[in-house]
């Protein structure tokens, strides 16, 4: 059994992940962090799991073998190395984090401790990304020199994007980095 942490319900997809967590037979919630901490111990109620107030204090616990990491995207880098560092397996919202330099760190302390990092980037399994692999594997397009993807929702005026998705702090750059790195993983 994988023992998991959940870490900010901050991002959108945060409850799909804990979702896909209860329902896989082979993990279970353990505890719930947030940077919240109202929002946090709500979760933590909700799910009937702890709250831990402190990401240092959760990261420590023994029965956490695992993170998901929803948090606002201008932590990602600390909160992945501290939980690299203490030996948790990380599977973590996209993007990995706004800068190139934060990514390497992540990186490298992902290795030093000799755990795994997933991202998630959910649309490289889709059906119409597999059948686009299979056409350019099989050369139907000839040499490829330009590509062009269009990729949206109605997050924004359907209005079911929480209103911190808006936070150009937070999000390390709105839509483009959110929404945005879809397309460009896809090319």
């Amino acid at each position: 059994m994988i023992r998991v942490a959940m870490l900010s319900y901050w991002h959108v997809h945060a409850w799909d992940y804990t979702k896909q967590v209860q329902e896989n037979p082979g993990t279970e919630i353990v505890a719930v962090w947030d940077e919240i901490p109202s929002r946090g111990q709500e979760t933590a109620d909700k799910l009937g799991v702890p709250f831990v107030a402190d990401l240092d204090e959760i990261l420590a616990r023994a029965d956490v073998d695992a993170v998901v990491v929803d948090t606002p995207t201008n932590i990602h880098r600390d909160v992945m190395v501290k939980a690299a560092r203490a030996g948790k397996h990380i599977f973590t919202e996209k993007v990995i984090a706004p800068t190139l330099k934060e990514v390497n760190e992540i990186i490298a302390a992902v290795k030093e401790a000799g755990v795994k990092l997933t991202v998630s980037l959910p649309r490289l399994n889709d059906g119409y990304t597999l059948a686009a692999q299979e056409v350019l594997a099989k050369g139907l397009l000839g040499e490829l020199t330009q590509a062009r993807v269009r990729l949206s929702h109605s997050g924004a005026i359907a209005d079911w994007l929480p209103q911190h998705f808006y936070n150009l702090e937070q999000c390390g750059g709105g839509a483009l980095i959110d929404l945005g790195c879809h397309p460009m993983y896809l090319v």
